[in-house]
């Protein structure tokens, strides 16, 4: 009777992707270097820990202010184990029905499923854009304040359309494997960028100890670390490209449990690092929090460069879904200019808008932005979809029920109580802390 259901998947999903399939994960495949069914246990794990380990590390020590040290490590590692076994849940579904993450929801639910994820999938990665850019203008304007002695020509906010300016042509380009330059430059600088945190984040806590006002547990702003955690577990999209592109997809789960263990501990840990040496001082992203000479100065100007370059990636999925709605798959612009030019104006508008809400929201809300995101866009991706996936597609044994059926409520919990605080947070926002320019 499985096998029969299993072949019954298959056939669905093998005509649903025929007819409509938005491949927004198996594009980014190619990045990776690693075409389907060619990647080892070693190369797998590589691409899962590249997928969660990036730029969002950075959010993680203000995250941990907002919920206290005590409490944030052990909300790290619940969520962490919960997005493990709901990734494993995702992976199970994938073997009996293949496709992309919508695609399964359209097999398995309809085209209304297919299109909420797809919505969700869209706002997601333009928030993870939305919020880098944010970061970038915050960098930048900390690299010209040094550099030029505190005589910085605008405000940092306008560096958001600088770097969007930089970011656009970039999308434009059509084959995302012809920009693995970028993606290997990026990741390289980003590397740099959190070994240096560790380095000054250590140098502090040696030379001045613990920073001020450390607590173990924080009661009233819990949420926003929740949502903020959810949103540093950001590789979900990948998840599924990865298992694809496994010579032997079986070894994958062995490959998770070990990347999310990794994942995990170096959450914590640049989390702890941060915290513990700039306590309540410390800003959004931590790397604000480095004390101003030449490396890291280096630090800021290489992170902004890295996310100029991984923009365009963070955005492409995006891209492929709000263009195959509007414009189909015949409509190309191999065979029409037309066609090319208003696909063009389509990219140049999904990166304006993303600059618009970073514009809007300002530097100075970007840790509650963060969690937001966190909480709207991720949390029914790492959540809710995959066990609402696994409750149809999985085994009908009580056990599995309950424990999908706990997962998805779960989920809707978080949102409610999270959303509930992030809202107040902005309703009822702390006194913002007076920027200190520091110059070399």
């Amino acid at each position: 009777m499985l096998k029969s259901e299993n072949n019954k998947f298959q056939i669905e999903a093998t005509h649903h992707e025929d007819e409509n399939s938005i491949d927004c994960e198996r594009s980014s495949l190619d990045i990776e270097h690693a075409p389907h069914g060619t990647a080892g246990t070693g190369k797998a794990l590589f691409m899962f820990l590249k997928a969660f380990i990036g730029t969002g590390v950075i959010f993680i020590p203000a995250s941990f202010r907002n919920g206290g040290l005590a409490l944030s490590i052990a909300l790290m590692v619940i969520i962490g184990s919960i997005c493990l076994l709901a990734f494993q849940l995702l992976v199970s579904v994938h073997s009996k029905i293949g496709g992309s993450y919508g695609d399964m929801a359209g097999v398995l639910y309809g085209r209304w499923c297919r299109y909420v994820v797809l919505f969700f999938l869209v706002i997601s990665q333009m928030g993870f854009a939305a919020s880098y850019v944010m970061f970038v203008s915050e960098n930048l304007q900390l690299v010209t304040d040094a550099l030029s002695g505190c005589n910085a020509p605008f405000e940092s906010k306008y560096w958001i359309w600088i770097a969007i300016a930089i970011i656009i042509p970039i999308t434009w380009i059509r084959r995302i494997s012809r920009l693995s330059w970028c993606a290997i430059i990026g990741d390289i600088f980003i590397a740099f960028g959190l070994i240096c945190v560790l380095y000054y984040t250590g140098s502090q806590i040696h030379s001045a100890g613990a920073g001020p006002n450390i607590i173990l547990v924080n009661q009233n702003d819990f949420g926003l670390m929740i949502g903020t955690a959810v949103f540093s577990f950001e590789g979900i999209g990948m998840v599924i490209s990865i298992v694809e592109g496994m010579e032997n997809p079986k070894k994958f789960p062995l490959v998770m449990n070990i990347g999310m263990v990794i994942v995990t501990c170096v959450l914590i840990l640049i989390g702890t690092m941060g915290y513990v040496a700039y306590g309540d001082t410390v800003a959004a992203s931590v790397v604000s929090n480095l004390r101003t000479d030449a490396l890291s100065v280096t630090v800021q100007l290489l992170y902004s460069i890295a996310i100029i370059l991984s923009a365009p990636f963070m955005l492409w999925p995006a891209i492929q879904i709000i263009e195959r709605g509007i414009f189909g798959t015949k409509r190309s612009g191999q065979v029409s200019l037309k066609w090319k030019l208003l696909k063009n104006l389509v990219r140049a508008l999904i990166g304006i808008v993303s600059a618009a809400v970073s514009f809007g929201v300002g530097a100075k809300n970007l840790d509650k932005f963060v969690s937001l995101i966190g909480i709207v866009a991720c949390t029914p991706l790492c959540f809710l979809f995959p066990s609402m996936f696994y409750l149809k597609a999985g085994p009908s044994t009580i056990f599995w029920k309950i424990i999908n059926a706990i997962l998805i409520l779960f989920g809707f919990a978080i949102i409610g109580y999270t959303l509930y605080v992030n809202i107040d947070s902005w309703l009822q926002p702390s006194t913002a802390a007076i920027h200190e320019c520091r110059s070399l």
